[in-house]
């Protein structure tokens, strides 16, 4: 869920460059001066649960009242100011997880030249300028990708899953251009063992085991309307069986994926047909092989941007394609391995996560909050039905 209308207008001041910065960040976004620029910032709605995510902004710049360029602000911080924090069980997994989750990654990837591992059809965006107004938060000044109108087609879904293929191969477990990686992905325990730890088993699995929170009408009226009875059961099955499931997903081929490859943070620019430009890298260890087709696959139901009957279909391009691209760069492994490293991780990382419980605190029965759980609750049901191929 985002929250654009409850993103704080002054927060933009935690990124906010000097005069000189913005003439300097207009003029290499503009490829020419801009004269007095002046910036406007729109807030653009984000995924309210991003650990490291306090902000997104387009920045419009204008020179003497006249449009010069647009910018992408992020301002990051650090993970002890996420409001999630606070449902993890104690003080101790709060500080565990605080000290484990790299919250400037983005950054640290940018700066190892991530840029020099992908694919042809695949790039970063410029980053132009870096903001440090304290020691909690970075602004992070981008260059502004124009995308494509319209929705996501199969074809899209195609080209990522193959490009995210061949990034994956790449960065296999002991490739040489790893050493180039910022020090906390190499030489840090998995991130999904860690988030699935810590998040999941140890934050919503005891939820489920109490069964108080299918008591709140929220969640009642939902299950009856997306007519899931026996929802609560089935996550708390897969939540037992967690533990075996990371066991398993350790024991496959490894690689060091994007990490968070939603459509979302896959842009499709305007004037670039047959690319992508690849943001927000998370889960920066090494990850199951095939881990990032679950984002890919589910990204944009979560954001309900895509009808959930839609993601059988969205599976059969996107598996053969991821295929394709480790293949086409001669890296050999066994499919099957590939699909549980996929359905594994998914239903590890996301399954049990796609019901915003904590928003029942504040959450009244209206019709749009019914139907927002809903069509979580099916979500989940699907995952949970893939779930069962591994």
């Amino acid at each position: 869920m985002s929250y654009a209308s409850g993103q704080p207008q002054d927060l933009f001041q935690l990124a906010a460059v000097t005069p000189a910065e913005l003439a300097a960040i207009a003029a290499a976004a503009a490829g020419s001066p801009v004269a007095r620029p002046v910036a406007h910032p729109a807030p653009i709605a984000y995924d309210w649960g991003s650990p490291a995510t306090a902000g997104l902004w387009r920045v419009e710049v204008t020179s003497d009242g006249e449009p010069a360029c647009a910018l992408f602000v992020k301002l990051v911080r650090h993970t002890r100011l996420w409001p999630v924090l606070s449902h993890l069980p104690d003080e101790a997994s709060r500080a565990e997880f605080v000290s484990y989750y790299p919250w400037h990654y983005e950054l640290d990837i940018h700066q190892a030249g991530i840029e020099s591992v992908l694919p042809d059809g695949m790039r970063t965006p410029v980053l132009h300028h870096v903001t440090r107004p304290n020691d909690d938060h970075m602004g992070l000044w981008w260059e502004f990708i124009r995308e494509r109108p319209g929705s996501w087609d199969l074809a899209d879904y195609r080209l990522a899953a193959r490009l995210l293929g061949q990034v994956a191969a790449r960065r296999r477990a002991r490739a040489e251009i790893n050493k180039k990686l910022p020090e906390i992905a190499r030489n840090r325990a998995s991130a999904l063992r860690f988030y699935t730890t810590r998040r999941v088993i140890s934050g919503v699995l005891p939820a489920l085991r109490a069964g108080e929170i299918w008591h709140h009408p929220v969640l009642q009226a939902a299950l009856r309307q997306a007519a899931e009875p026996a929802l609560p059961a089935d996550m708390l099955a897969l939540g037992e069986r967690l533990p075996q499931l990371l066991d398993m997903l350790d024991d496959l081929p490894q690689t060091h994926a994007h990490g968070d490859a939603s459509p979302q943070n896959l842009l499709l620019p305007e004037d670039e047909p047959g690319t992508i430009a690849i943001i927000d890298w998370g889960f920066g260890t090494l990850l199951p092989v095939g881990f990032d087709l679950g984002q890919l696959l589910v990204g944009l139901a979560h954001a309900r941007d895509t009808d959930l009957s839609q993601l059988p279909a969205i599976d059969a391009e996107i598996f053969p394609a991821y295929l394709d691209g480790l293949a086409s760069e001669d890296y050999k492994v066994d499919p099957a391995h590939v699909r549980t490293g996929y359905i594994g991780s998914l239903a590890a990382r996301s399954a049990l996560c796609a019901i915003p419980a904590e928003q029942l605190s504040s959450a009244e029965p209206t019709d749009d909050t019914v139907a927002l759980f809903a069509r979580r609750i099916q979500l989940t049901r699907l995952m949970l039905d893939m779930a069962r191929e591994v």
